[in-house]
């Protein structure tokens, strides 16, 4: 029987996952989802080689468990810095950051994208991870349209291209050509400038760097 390092078994099996999530996510963002092994995150997290499958059955649902945990922690940390921002311009401004800087935080694995390994329906499942963030910027783009502060579009329409422009600057934050807060702003500037009511055209845009201060955001622990 293996050695309980925990009060309960409970406890001890969630420290367990935790410590097999960390060595999973360490290894990816150093080798590439399709260079790392079952067996592998298992001896980076100091288990015997099969023990892991008491946990996790395959490299994907090791992926899914990994993504869930990071998302809700991200998250949790990005629903308090948005609602603390005074305006929707702010607030998208924050959203930008957050996104930028989990980009920053973990890195461009070398190799493949890891959803490039998944068939079509398991990539359908896996992409309802991002969910939770496409509700936060709903939120933010269908309150700046009430409050006059956007042009009245279709959010549902505009959450794509919000989020591919935030993610256009993925590959020069993981190149180092920009910097977080330099991307931020490309971003955040660009956004604020297409979504400003046409009554405001030659305004500058409410939440801009000459109006208010980039907001610090945590980065996720």
């Amino acid at each position: 029987m293996p050695k309980i390092s925990a009060p309960t078994l409970e406890q001890h099996r969630a420290g367990t996952i935790d410590r097999l999530l960390d060595s999973f996510g360490d290894l990816v963002m150093t080798r590439g989802y399709g260079a790392v092994s079952l067996a592998d995150v298992a001896s980076k997290a100091g288990l015997a080689r099969t023990a892991i499958y008491n946990y996790f059955p395959d490299s994907e649902s090791l992926l899914f468990a990994w993504t869930e945990r990071e998302v809700q922690r991200t998250i949790a940390i990005l629903e308090q810095e948005v609602a603390e921002a005074p305006t929707c311009a702010e607030k998208l401004r924050v959203f930008v950051h957050m996104q930028l800087v989990d980009f920053a935080s973990r890195h461009l694995p070398p190799g493949h994208e890891a959803v490039q390994f998944l068939q079509p329906d398991t990539y359908k499942r896996f992409m309802h991870h991002i969910e939770p963030v496409e509700r936060i910027l709903r939120q933010i783009l269908s309150e700046g349209i009430k409050l006059g502060e956007f042009a009245t579009i279709d959010p549902e329409t505009t959450i794509p291209m919000v989020l591919a422009c935030i993610g256009a600057e993925r590959g020069p934050i993981a190149g180092k050509e920009h910097t977080v807060d330099e991307a931020t702003d490309r971003v955040a500037d660009f956004l604020l400038r297409a979504l400003t009511p046409a009554s405001q055209n030659g305004e500058v845009a409410a939440g801009s760097p000459k109006q208010s201060a980039k907001p610090k955001a945590k980065k996720p622990r």
